[in-house]
């Protein structure tokens, strides 16, 4: 009956806009195509895990889901100005190794490995896209895989896979990327455009 395709139709509704725990991300589109990179600044929320991009005017005018570090790799606290970006970095941290001729992957945690490569092997660093440094020991912003809310990097700040590139296009070398424990929920409170 109709009654009862409209009900099916308003549980459904309802499911799919409960939480999700994949990550996500949003754009205000038309603010940020006119936004100038050199006037840009990100902001990163440890307590939310999540980042704002903002114009020159301060409007937020990206959002997305972000993993931090964990379990004594903390993400470090502070302004820092991007000292390196790069469009495909691999790690020399953290990696695996792989045989040499048909690459199949021989030990997938290089780092938890003891002593040296197995033979036939070479060390692969894990990618990471749309590298932003923000310390020379190694913290920096990329796109990374993550589950939403979930502190599960080495201290690198993980973005969204299709809101990286979108980041990565508006900033430049010396773009201020401010890390703070406090809610920005509130501050930056996403406003309909």
């Amino acid at each position: 009956t109709m009654k009862t395709f409209l009900l099916f139709g308003v549980l459904i509704g309802l499911v799919s806009c409960g939480p999700s725990s994949q990550p996500d991300y949003a754009v205000k589109r038309k603010m940020y195509d006119v936004a100038d990179p050199s006037k840009t600044k990100v902001k990163v929320s440890l307590w939310d895990q999540k980042a704002w991009l903002l114009n020159g005017e301060g409007e937020a005018i990206l959002e997305t889901d972000v993993a931090t570090g964990s379990d004594g790799r903390n993400t470090p606290e502070g302004v820092f100005p991007v000292l390196e970006r790069l469009e495909m970095k691999r790690s020399n941290l953290y990696g695996r190794y792989v045989d040499q001729k048909t690459r199949k992957v021989v030990v997938e945690k290089a780092w938890e490995h003891e002593g040296g490569p197995p033979e036939g092997t070479e060390y692969e660093g894990i990618g990471m896209p749309f590298w932003m440094r923000l310390t020379w020991d190694g913290v920096g912003m990329h796109e990374g895989h993550f589950e939403k809310r979930v502190r599960g990097s080495f201290g690198c700040i993980r973005v969204h896979k299709e809101a990286a590139p979108l980041i990565y296009q508006k900033t430049k070398m010396g773009t201020k990327i401010e890390v703070v424990k406090e809610s920005l929920v509130e501050k930056l409170a996403w406003k309909e455009v």
